[in-house]
């Protein structure tokens, strides 16, 4: 809903500005950009047939696993970079988390929160943020399930 719409509704849009990823209550880091939370079902054709007539309807089919991506100048924490180390060497077990991604305005106040079912780093990309000279790490995550909660 565009922002004139949430304020036609007597609702005030969120306006994030800091992405936290915690683990059992501890910080595990802190980002600038939500890049995307992506959920989605495929649509399957289901046709059922009467003597008179053939119906078509659309139906769920298939769920694609959720994805959060993040993005966050470079810092020396190495936390999510060891966590996406222990699905490199295939200790899946050990990879799958479950956590939340707390989402705060300028204030310092949770405006919106997630909570993140068996969550682990399935890529990582570093790259520079154009002639600043800035390395910008993007995580993506993927898991099993992914709940929008109350804060």
């Amino acid at each position: 809903m565009p922002d004139s719409e949430a304020a036609a509704a007597g609702q005030s849009a969120l306006i994030p500005v800091r992405f936290e990823i915690t683990i059992d209550g501890h910080s595990l880091a802190v980002f600038s950009e939500l890049v995307s939370i992506s959920s989605a079902v495929d649509v399957v054709d289901a046709t059922s047939a009467s003597p008179t007539e053939t119906i078509l309807k659309k139906l769920p089919g298939k769920r694609t696993p959720p994805t959060v991506t993040l993005k966050r100048s470079m810092t020396r924490n190495i936390e999510m970079a060891a966590w996406h180390e222990l699905v490199i060497l295939g200790d899946i077990a050990a990879a799958r988390k479950s956590c939340s991604l707390t989402m705060y305005n300028a204030k310092g106040d949770p405006v919106a929160r997630y909570h993140l079912t068996d969550a682990w780093p399935q890529k990582v990309e570093i790259g520079m943020a154009g002639p600043s000279g800035v390395l910008m790490e993007t995580i993506t995550m993927t898991c099993d399930f992914i709940q929008r909660v109350s804060v």
